[in-house]
């Protein structure tokens, strides 16, 4: 079931119940636990060039780092289907803001990957790179990020896209350890935003579902390795 928002936001709803968070083969994602969620609504792909553009031209936002051109886009019109990259955690929230919507917290974004069962990726336990775009197989393919309708093998079990790999996502939480994690570190001290899903750039582990990494709410990326993107979230 989805719902689309007068911004052009398709929302998947994610219906009330308990998921499987978190993992115990590292100490940042552990412990391994039973969560419970009220019903939400999630974008069903990452937030694109061309809604991006949109909000940016309504809003006089400025255009991140490595937003293609005019020209770009009308030599490619498939480019403006490709998630939008090297944004921040502030102007993720502003874009949320604008569209009446809001960044997903961290519990939303793994329920929405890992489904009610736990998978260790959106489509199940085993990585198969016909699924996702990640640095295993990105470079094989010459690409970096890839337009939302590519890889549809690897919606979630609720039909969310591309929550592995092609641009990793801020979610709303600032990042610290878990509540019974033994995990210790300045990154995990709370002035960290979390990104979630991976991307092009890193490794299939990087994309898993309970995989979880922090970056200052300023930080867009590096030039030439991409940055992060997003999507938006709503509740019930």
């Amino acid at each position: 079931m989805s719902a689309t928002t007068q911004h052009g936001h398709e929302l998947v709803l994610i219906p009330a119940g308990s998921f499987v968070m978190g993992s115990d083969e590292f100490d940042l994602e552990a412990p391994e636990r039973t969560v419970e969620l009220p019903a939400f609504e999630i974008d069903r792909s990452p937030v694109t060039v061309a809604q991006y553009l949109r909000f940016a031209r309504e809003t006089g936002h400025a255009l991140p780092a490595d937003f293609p051109s005019v020209e770009q886009l009308d030599a490619d019109p498939r480019r403006a289907q490709h998630p939008v990259e090297r944004v921040s955690w502030y102007d993720a929230v502003t874009y949320a803001e604008w569209a009446g919507l809001r960044l997903p917290t961290e519990q939303e974004w793994e329920r929405a990957s890992r489904g009610a069962d736990g998978r260790r990726w959106p489509w199940g336990d085993r990585f198969d790179e016909s699924r996702a775009v990640v640095w295993d197989n990105a470079k094989a393919l010459g690409v970096t990020t890839v337009p939302i309708e590519q890889f549809p093998g690897g919606e979630s079990a609720d039909g969310v896209r591309h929550l592995a790999g092609n641009v990793e996502e801020w979610v709303m939480d600032a990042l610290l350890p878990y509540p019974g994690s033994s995990h210790s570190s300045p990154s995990a001290s709370g002035e960290c935003r979390v990104l979630r899903g991976g991307s092009w750039f890193y490794t299939n582990e990087y994309a898993r579902g309970s995989f979880r990494r922090g970056a200052l709410p300023e930080f867009t990326g590096y030039d030439g390795a991409g940055g992060p993107g997003f999507r938006c979230a709503r509740s019930v």
